[in-house]
This record gives C-alpha cells, structure tokens and sequence, in this order.
C-alpha cells in the first residue's frame, strides 16, 4: 500500500491553483482578456458624452454590471490571497499608483526618465480634461520671480530643510524658536523680552528675508514643478510667523511704531502667499488660515496694547491685520485649486503610466467620476454673500459603484471631505468678523453684528471684552474673547 505524505506547502499550492481555476469557470473570461489587453500611451479617449455630476452623486442604483460585480470579488479575493503571508507564492501588495511612484522613488535614471516622461504626458492629458470641464480652469498670472512671494518662500524652505545644522525630521526643520516664546504662547510665561531680543538678534539675517518675503507683492505657482509645492511645511510657515510676531511686539515696546506695522503687514503677507495662489492646495489654504488667525488673535492682544500711549492708529493697524470675511465663493475657489493639485500630482500621472499592472479597465470613468464630483462642489459654493454659509449643502461623497475596483479604491482615497473643509473654513470666518468687530470699537464705531448670522457680538464697555453671539450657532466654534484696548 502506498502512502503519501501531502505537505502544508503542497496544499496551499493547490488551494492557489484551485483559485486560479475559479477564475476561469465564473463566466468573466471575457472581461479577464479585456483587463488583460494593454493600453497603448494617450488612449485615453472621451468618447461618450459629459455625464451630469448630479447623476453621478444620486444615491440610484449601483450601475455596474453583474458580471462586473462577480469580476471583482474573484480579483479582489485573488489578491487577498496571493498577498496572504501563509501563500508559498506570496508577493508584494500592490495597488493602482504603486508602480508610478516606484518610478518618482527610484534612483535608476531610466527610472527618473521614465517618470518624467509621465508628468509630460499628464500635462498633455490635463489640457483634454480641462476642455471637458471648463470650470475647472484656471487663469495663470504673470509674476517676475523677483517679486513672486510664493516662489521666494519654496526657495527659502528648501534651503532650511537642506539645512543639515538645523535640528528636525524628515519633512521638516525645526528653526528652534526660543523656549521663552513658546512657554509664553502656550500661557505657562510671562513675555521675555529680554530672551526674544537676544534670540532674534542671533536670526537677523532669516527675519530680515521673512520680512522681504511677506512684503512682496503678489505669489503665483506659474512655472513652479508641482512637486515643489505639492505639500506644504505648515511647521515652518507658522514658525517663521511666529518670528515677525516677536519682532512686532518688541517694536511695539520700543516705540518703533513703522518696525511693528511692517511685521505683521509681512506676516500677513506670508499667509496670503499660501492661500492666494492661483491653485492653492487645502493643506496650504489651512496653513493660510492658521497665520492670519495667529495675526489677527496675536496683533490685538499682545501688539497693540504695547504700544506708546497715544500712537494706536486703528486704521493702519485694520489695513496691515487684513482680517477678511470671505464667502462660499471662495470654498469654490479652493476646491479648484486642490483639483488641480491631485489630479497633476497623482491621478494624471498614474493614468499616462499604462504600463502599471493594476491600470484600471476604466479611465475615462475614472476622470470623470473625480473631476465632476469637484465640479458639483465648485457648483454649490458660488454665492458671494457672506451670510450664505449659512444656506450651502457641501454634497456627500459621489457615487462610485459604477467605476472598476481599482478606480472605486483610488477614488475612496482621493475624496475630499467637503463638510469638515468648508466647517473649518466657515468658521475661520467668524473668527475674523470678531476681529473686525474690534477695530470697529476702536474706531469709535457701534458695535457690529457678525457678518455672517446678523447676530449681535457680546460687548462689555467696562472690561472692553468682546465675545461671540450667545447663539446655538457659535457653539462649540471656540472663539476667543477678545480684550480691546484703549485706543
């Protein structure tokens, strides 16, 4: 009698094959070959019609068809299986992308070659989809690079993060703020001036930059390489923030009524750099907000009242804070530009690789699933009334049952939580009709309403506090109460 010895290897083998022979029993051939067809480079073709992007985000019916639907559990319990850490055959987890940014990462020059010739085809492709959606265009300023904000902030963060003397981690460098400073932002101290003066005299030379910077004119990212600027060092923009600030103070105290102006007009400066781009990114608008929130809290609470008695002129400290109340139009603005940042850094480039073994069966799907779901946004966020925040609906996440399971994936990973971003924004909003309110008061002006509810501010003429609406609307916004000083 024979026996025979069956391995724990031999049976995963056959578990494998057995898998692999489903695949081919299930009726879904077809769409097998049409998966294993390559595409040829360009092929990205718009042959239907546009589709609504109003449709596309119903809650209908799943579109996909049924044989589609069995396609993707096979393929997907295929590469559960083949990435299983029990699979003899095991191999690397991949996912649409993957093979792209294997090409940015390495440093093969065929490699970099390769990947470049990528980011040429995406500019390409980008054109055909802006002719498909119009509203997603954006017009591109002229700006000398002598007087371009933008491009001399990305010049000097690159510099600091070279800098291999400044302590930090990978994606950052730390410029080391004085420990006086920050136990004095984080209320656990009293202001130092003393220590501020001696350590912002060993930086003069990077303040006087930041200061050149933020007094620039205008900021554009015409020209400037997308991965330049693709993400945004928030860290280093409010630390250097943060050292105009000092230097106000201190000018405000010695008396240096224009040194004290020219900061905080520069460190207003470099929050419009961040936001005021033709294609800004919500990473970089949220830096943006995170400055001028800090200016304006900054400049009334601690600037002001260092001031020589008799030298507070309200109106040229209103101009350099430039606290505006913005509306959902400019929600509308940014989800542009942020269209514009992941469809040039990420799908764009992806969708030219063909090459990649994950390449969805659907591209053009794909893009216009994306694009029109920004579109129902931009759509949605047009009024330039202020009290519309107020009324607008950000729309929820568009549906995707229709796209192929590489696309529903990548598409889950680039959505954009529209509630929260426009929450966040909106809110910063109120925050700066309170510090409205308060130049207002020191102008002798009455007491405004906020701008965006009509709803009365809490003013205390006695202890020259003002606070939010007592509203339902303003809870849980967390707004500070302001302490106006004497003008």
């Amino acid at each position: 009698m024979l026996k025979y010895r069956v391995t724990k290897s031999a049976l995963l083998r056959l578990l494998v094959l057995c898998s692999l022979a489903g695949l081919f029993f299930v009726g879904v051939l077809p769409e097998l070959e049409a998966i294993g067809k390559p595409r040829t480079p360009g092929e990205i073709h718009f042959t239907s019609p546009r589709p609504d992007p109003v449709a596309a985000s119903s809650s209908a019916e799943p579109r996909r068809r049924p044989s589609g639907r069995v396609s993707d559990w096979f393929s997907g319990r295929f590469d559960e299986l083949m990435t299983w850490e029990h699979n003899p055959w095991k191999i690397k987890k991949t996912t649409f992308g993957s093979h792209y940014f294997e090409l940015l990462a390495s440093k093969d020059p065929k490699d970099k070659a390769k990947a470049a010739e990528l980011r040429q085809r995406a500019e390409a492709l980008l054109q055909r989809v802006l002719e498909r959606y119009p509203e997603l265009a954006v017009t591109m300023k002229n700006v000398p690079a002598a007087q371009n904000g933008f491009l001399k902030w990305l010049e000097l963060s690159e510099r600091i993060n070279a800098d291999p003397s400044r302590p930090g981690t990978p994606g950052y460098r730390d410029i080391g703020l004085p420990k006086s400073w920050t136990e004095f932002i984080n209320d656990k101290a009293s202001w130092d001036a003393a220590a501020i003066r001696a350590w912002l005299a060993g930086e003069k030379d990077l303040l006087e930059e930041v200061r050149a910077i933020g007094s620039l004119p205008d900021q554009s990212v015409n020209g400037i390489d997308i991965d330049r600027y693709g993400f945004i060092s928030a860290r280093l923009g409010k630390s250097l923030t943060e050292m105009l600030l000092m230097d106000a103070r201190l000018a405000a105290e010695e008396g240096d009524v224009d040194r004290a102006l020219s900061s905080v007009k520069a460190a207003t400066g470099l929050a419009a750099h961040f936001g005021n781009v033709e294609t800004p990114s919500l990473l970089a608008v949220t830096v943006q907000i995170l400055i001028q929130r800090q200016v304006e809290d900054f400049t009334v609470s601690h600037i002001l009242p260092a001031l020589p008695a008799g030298q507070l002129d309200a109106r040229a400290w209103e101009e350099v804070v430039d606290a505006r109340v913005r509306p959902p139009a400019e929600f509308a603005r940014i989800m542009k530009g942020e269209w514009h940042i992941t469809a040039r850094q990420y799908l764009l480039p992806m969708l030219t690789d063909t090459e990649d073994p994950k390449y969805p069966v659907d591209p053009e799907a794909l893009i216009d699933h994306f694009s029109g779901g920004f579109v129902q946004v931009i759509e949605n966020y047009q009024s330039t009334s202020p009290a519309d925040w107020t009324t607008v609906s950000p729309p929820g996440f568009p549906d995707n049952s229709h796209l192929s399971r590489e696309s529903r994936e990548l598409t889950d990973t680039l959505f954009v939580g529209t509630r929260a971003w426009s929450r966040g924004l909106e809110r910063s909003q109120n925050g700066s009709g309170l510090t409205q309110a308060a130049f207002a008061i020191l102008q002798g002006q009455p007491v405004q309403n906020d701008p965006i509810h009509n709803l009365p501010y809490r003013w205390n003429p006695a202890t020259r506090e003002l606070a939010a609406p007592d509203s339902p609307e303003f809870e849980g916004m967390d707004l500070p109460t302001i302490t106006v000083p004497a003008p």
